[in-house]
């Protein structure tokens, strides 16, 4: 196989995110030292299922003995790290819902930094913040750990506070960058168009907004430079401007958005013409109302021949109750972008997880290598494979927080793909929320905020 780290793609991200080998663990050694995580042969299944065994046993040891939180959560369960032995045993892990993390006490800047201390499993120091702005407090954190903060949008009135040391968002920038470059394979520097903004903490953004940095500025596209601040991400989760001045930010938030997208509509005819490679991430929302505005206008692009590839995530609920598959939507990206099917992927993660899961030709999907999932029933029983039931997963990269989550998605795990013959297990795709779990944030608050003006573009299509 062509070495995977010989681009400039994995060179940066290799400057930027890699880790000394002497410093390398089992997880490390699974992220910075396979040569691909998603194209193993079927006879190494079983390695793969030992070194994530491996790296799960020396991360509960880490977590156990460093983390307060999580040693005493453990001894309630009367669990100890030496009580896993087998695969069998990993079910016994204590884990923690992902709503355990915006049980914050309020938000006030000291509340926070003495709540986060108590759940980290690394030392955050002392207190030294002055502001008593919360924005503000998540700037000073994040240079006080050397890493990246993210928070969710604020749907429920309360943000889930994510805190990444500089070892665990190195790990998973580093992974996302492989992965981008196993899947499309770059020809030089390709374009990265990131229909959003990435002036922000909110999470999916922030995430976005950083890998960019792997491509040289002229490389690098966003829809808009506007910061999006945790008090706008608020306004735009619940939708309800409670003063002129909220009304105004709205609306001017509106007209950003749809300036930007005719300025990135202008930007991939430009790269069209000139037939260069983009890797393109986006909420299908976002990708669907451009391509209609495409369609409406005669608009047709032909980034297949550049081995371009589209990536999206944040489901399939275009607005309000409007959803289509993906394999439509696969056909739309084709008609418009020129993009063939098996250039474009979705992907599936999450705020508290550090990894993601990439759908195959088939649209099931493949989780990382060192990620275990789990399906639960009602009563956080193990189901099994074959069985829809609540999303669960162990994620040894994780350093300053245990990787061990319950989350409310509702999924179907398979032990193998029933189309490729990339290594099991694999999700379905099609991933909903659990029955009286809250709505995830962060696609749903720029979908809602484009709401108005996909019904306007329909309408139009129609006539």
């Amino acid at each position: 196989m062509e070495n995977i780290n010989d681009n400039v793609l994995s060179r940066r991200a290799d400057e930027l995110f890699g880790r000394p080998r002497e410093q390398w663990t089992t997880v490390d050694e699974m992220i910075y030292g396979l040569p691909t995580y998603f194209d193993n042969v079927v006879n190494e299944t079983e390695k793969m299922e030992r070194m994530r065994f491996k790296a799960i046993k020396e991360s509960l040891n880490h977590h156990y003995g460093k983390s307060k939180f999580y040693n005493q959560l453990c001894k309630e369960y009367e669990f100890r790290p030496d009580d896993v032995r087998n695969m069998k045993d990993l079910e016994k892990i204590p884990m923690l819902p992902d709503t355990f993390f915006k049980e914050y006490p309020a938000e006030n800047p000291k509340e926070v930094f003495e709540w986060l201390n108590r759940i980290s499993t690394i030392e955050l120091g002392n207190y030294d913040y002055r502001g008593k702005d919360l924005q503000g407090f998540l700037r000073w954190a994040q240079d006080r750990i050397e890493g990246l903060v993210n928070h969710s949008s604020g749907t429920t009135g309360h943000y889930s506070f994510m805190f990444r040391d500089k070892v665990t968002f190195h790990r998973f920038y580093y992974a996302l960058v492989r992965s981008l470059v196993e899947i499309a394979p770059p020809n030089g520097e390709p374009h990265y168009v990131y229909p959003g903004s990435p002036n922000t903490f909110l999470t999916i953004g922030r995430w976005l907004g950083e890998i960019g940095y792997v491509f040289s500025e002229p490389k690098r596209h966003f829809l808009t430079d506007r910061e999006i601040s945790m008090s706008i991400a608020r306004l735009m989760s619940t939708g309800h401007a409670k003063s002129l001045k909220e009304k105004f930010i709205l609306k001017a938030l509106k007209k950003a958005m749809i300036k930007g997208e005719e300025k990135m509509l202008t930007l991939l005819e430009d790269l069209d013409k000139t037939g260069e490679q983009i890797y393109m991430v986006t909420p299908p929302f976002q990708l669907y109302s451009m391509m209609l505005k495409m369609k409406e206008r005669g608009m047709k692009l032909n980034f297949g021949e550049s081995n371009s590839l589209i990536l999206t995530g944040g489901g399939w609920k275009i607005f309000e109750n409007r959803k289509i598959s993906e394999q439509e939507f696969a056909t739309m990206v084709e008609d418009t972008l020129g993009i063939p099917a098996d250039r474009y992927l979705d992907l599936y993660g999450m705020s508290e997880m550090n990894g993601i899961a990439i759908s195959c030709e088939g649209r099931y999907k493949h989780l990382h290598p060192w990620i275990h999932p789990m399906v639960l029933d009602d009563n956080q029983g193990h189901i099994g494979y074959d069985e829809w039931g609540r999303f669960a997963f162990l994620d040894p990269v994780a350093n300053s927080y245990p990787g061990y989550i319950i989350t409310g998605d509702r999924v179907k795990l398979l032990e193998r793909c029933p189309i490729c013959n990339k290594p099991g297990p694999v999700l379905e795709s099609d991933i909903t929320r659990m029955a009286g779990a809250e709505a995830k944030g962060c696609a749903n608050l720029m979908r809602g905020l484009m709401a108005e003006e996909f019904k306007k573009v329909e309408r139009k299509k129609g006539n």
